[in-house]
């Protein structure tokens, strides 16, 4: 397991996005650059919005449902860091 991913996701192992890792580890680390900046949605919803003409096949369930576990964790921890404000 990456320590920087699981930093992110504050050592819960539970959320590890493992296939993610496995099957688009680039897609991953983009997302874990992207953590925390203005990019992060963007990055998001051109990942899992179809904006071409449905030329991509979409990822496994299980890709796309780490993904989306992953922007809640990321929109959660954004509203409590502006909570702390």
């Amino acid at each position: 397991m990456n320590e920087n991913i699981l930093k992110l996701l504050n050592t819960d192992t539970d959320f590890y996005p493992a296939n993610l890792e496995q099957k688009f580890p680039l897609i991953l680390e983009k997302i874990v650059n992207s953590w925390g900046t203005p990019e992060f949605d963007a990055i998001i919803n051109n990942l899992m919005l179809d904006t071409r003409d449905h030329m991509r096949h979409g990822f496994p369930p299980e890709v796309a449902g780490e993904i989306l576990h992953l922007s809640r964790i990321h929109t959660a921890q954004q509203r409590g860091s502006a909570e702390k404000l």
